[in-house]
């Protein structure tokens, strides 16, 4: 039997195994880079720990050097130390004001272990306390710090940084400053190793895991915890550099993750066992290699509901409709119990019935009633422009003006004369500003010298068709509503120009230096929904925005406003389109 490639079934059998043959291989394969994932989210995560109190520990040590820069600068006390030749009292004045701000920095700065200042004319050392130290460990670190200053070769490698030095078996940051320009005094800091751990003691770390300091030899400067001995190193190969590695140490496997501290030289590093890391681990893999057949079954359960729920009523619907094509109007769907299912088939039973005495002409009755419309929005123009010129001749004959009066009878003749010899509804815009003409010809002979008007189109634009008494209105609106007798000469000026905001419209412009409008009645004829009364002046506005929103939609707008100094413009932006 051949299997058919392109039905639904076999679709969806290929995006299942499309779904599970690559999810298996992830699963598989997650289960097997579980501890690489483990180990390098550990590694980050205490990679930002450790950098971060480096950050803090560099920055805590240039306030440190900062403030002794300070005192030794500024403070007249430190000064009035490292002069010789100063009476006892204000010799002890000194060392007591040193002592107290000394012993002030040490209780801010709370990693500081001491503050110690030395006066070289007067070999006299002033310290602050180590809390918890003897008299003799206190003896032993005054006297390295004396002949530290006193021998040139050892103080030269002490001076302008923060340098590792190692007194009674501890290793300690010292920094000294002095005065460059005398020498006759120093000041220092010391700080045990241990006690830059001090802001970490609450660190949670795993069994058997530890926070140290280590040179950039391997050497384990603060002090180890019992599980990993005294003796304790780690490769120097891998420091200078933040990095974390894997370690063997006898039986046991450990974890270091280490950053270096560009201030000072040392590195930080944090040792954690892997037992503790990756315990739970095992069970996890087991559950991962479980996994895959459990979604296995999950998914076959699935296919199987999906088929009898979804599938099978869309065949049965596939055969129902190929049964009315072949002409069984009689078929019908059986009830289902999914409230979709029944919707679909309750609507194509529905449909089969209705198809045997239902013609849909729906879309035709709208044409025909739309081009209704559009036909009499046209004509109804008509007798609002001859009304309108009759009311001309009315005025030039009053006026005995008879061979304007005739003048005036000849353009009217050749206006309906083209009306009844053209039934389009289109027209070019050549004939259409022609019309225009001949009515402002009309307007100029009545009005002679008080009014004039200017024609300007684009010689590409004299073909393209617009429909016809597209601009005629407002031009009739501009001579009733804007004309004014009194004041300077009334002027009316059209143009039309290919649009430059968008290719292919058109801008049509009429504009004229009359009385204007009011604010109130151009927001009015501006709105979208503005629909005038049966005695409204300006239904030919609205006839004329009717119009062209039913031939080309969106595409065309009309917008009326004030012109520039005074009067209204009124411009219209339609596609272009030629014939």
């Amino acid at each position: 039997m051949r299997i058919k490639t392109n039905t639904l079934g076999f679709r969806l059998m290929l995006l299942f195994s499309a779904i599970m043959i690559p999810l298996l291989l992830v699963l598989f394969a997650a289960g097997y880079y579980a501890k690489d994932v483990v180990l390098a989210q550990v590694s980050k995560s205490y990679q930002n720990l450790v950098n971060s109190n480096l950050q803090m520990i560099d920055k805590s040590l240039d306030d440190i050097t900062t403030n002794m820069i300070d005192m030794v600068d500024h403070d007249e006390n430190f000064q009035r130390f490292g002069r010789p030749g100063l009476s006892d009292s204000d010799y002890y004045f000194a060392q007591m004001g040193l002592i107290q701000r000394n012993q002030a920095y040490q209780a801010y700065y709370h990693t500081v272990d001491m503050f110690y200042a030395y006066s070289k004319p007067n070999d006299v050392l002033v310290t602050s306390n180590i809390l918890g130290s003897t008299e003799g460990y206190m003896d032993n670190i005054k006297n390295w710090i004396t002949d530290s200053i006193l021998h040139p070769e050892s103080l030269e490698a002490l001076l302008y940084k923060w340098t590792i030095v190692r007194i009674g078996g501890e290793y300690y940051l010292n920094r000294v400053i002095s005065d460059d320009l005398t020498n006759n005094a120093y000041i220092g800091a010391l700080i045990n190793i241990n006690s830059l751990k001090s802001p970490l003691n609450s660190l949670n770390l795993q069994a058997g895991g530890d926070l140290l300091f280590v040179g950039n030899d391997g050497i384990v400067l603060s002090s180890p915890s019992a599980s990993l001995g005294g003796d304790f190193r780690l490769p120097a190969d891998k420091m200078n550099k933040n990095s974390s590695f894997s370690l063997s140490e006898g039986h046991r496997k450990l974890f270091v993750v280490s950053s270096q501290s560009p201030e000072i030289g040392i590195n930080m590093a944090i040792v954690l066992p892997n037992s503790e890391l990756l315990q739970g681990l095992n069970d996890f893999q087991t559950l991962v290699n479980l996994l895959p057949l459990f979604v296995f079954l999950i998914l076959l359960l699935y296919l199987y509901i999906f088929r009898r729920t979804v599938i099978r009523p869309i065949l049965k619907l596939l055969s129902a409709i190929h049964r009315i094509r072949g002409g069984a109007m009689e078929t019908k769907l059986p009830v289902s119990n999914l409230v979709e299912f029944q919707s679909i088939n309750h609507a194509f039973n529905s449909m089969v019935e209705e198809i045997g005495y239902l013609k849909i002409d729906v879309y035709e009755e709208r044409l025909n009633a739309q081009n209704a419309e559009l036909k009499h929005l046209q004509t109804q123009i008509n007798p609002h422009f001859f009304l309108n010129t009759l009311n001309i001749i009315y005025q030039l004959a009053e006026l005995q003006r008879y061979e304007l009066v005739k003048k005036t009878v000849r353009h009217l003749v050749q206006y309906f004369r083209f009306m009844l010899q053209s039934k389009r509804d289109t027209i070019t815009l050549s004939q259409e500003l022609e019309h225009i003409r001949n009515y402002l010809e009309i307007q100029k002979m009545r009005y002679q010298d008080s009014f004039d008007f200017d024609i300007r189109i684009s010689d590409e634009l004299l073909g393209a068709c617009i429909p016809s008494l597209l601009i005629q209105p407002f031009v009739e609106n501009a001579m009733i509503h804007g004309m004014s007798l009194k004041g300077e000469s009334f002027s009316l000026q059209i143009s039309a120009n290919p649009s430059e905001e968008m290719e292919g419209l058109m801008r049509i412009d009429v504009q004229d230096n009359g009385k204007g409008i009011l604010d109130e009645k151009l927001e009015e004829l501006n709105a979208p929904e503005y629909a005038p009364a049966s005695e409204d002046k300006h239904i030919g506005i609205w006839n004329v925005k009717k119009r062209i929103a039913m031939r080309y939609g969106g595409k065309a707008r009309i917008h009326l406003s004030h012109n520039e100094p005074k009067g209204m413009r009124v411009t219209m932006v339609v596609p272009i389109e030629y014939i």
